[in-house]
């Protein structure tokens, strides 16, 4: 069992290595800290205020107004542009039919007053002709 010089004794010898200990260490803290390079000046730290870029400057109103007016009649000729493409696109194939379904019709109906016609033509012709033979016959 230890008694209290001995405890004593023990606590010194603990308090003088750990004293070595410190000390060994602040030697290599001093050692590191004289090898790391300081950085430049101009280095930013974060305690420091970095300043920021100024704002660019204002376009006069009159200006945004212009640059409206433009883009605005641009973006509308565009879409005038693009709209009449797409309506042309989606009627065309309609009034394709359509127009073909009449011209069909058309043809028809003039087919029929075609022959209607050459057929009264040929009536009278045949018979002024038959008229003409039985008053000469």
């Amino acid at each position: 069992m230890a008694t209290p010089d001995d405890t004593g004794d023990l606590l010194g010898r603990a308090d003088e290595a750990l004293g070595k200990a410190d000390a060994l260490l602040a030697r290599h803290r001093a050692a590191r800290l004289a090898r790391q390079p300081e950085p430049p000046p101009d280095y930013p730290v974060l305690t420091e205020v970095v300043s920021q870029a100024p704002p660019p400057p204002a376009v006069p109103e009159f200006d945004v107004a212009a640059l409206e007016r433009e883009l605005r009649l641009q973006l509308l000729d565009q879409l005038g542009r693009e709209l009449e493409r797409l309506v042309e696109a989606r009627v065309h194939g309609r009034v394709s039919a359509k127009v073909a379904q009449i011209m069909e019709r058309a043809g028809v109906e003039l087919e029929h007053e075609v022959r209607r016609a050459v057929r009264e033509a040929l009536t009278e012709v045949v018979q002024d002709e038959l008229d003409r033979l039985n008053k000469g016959g």
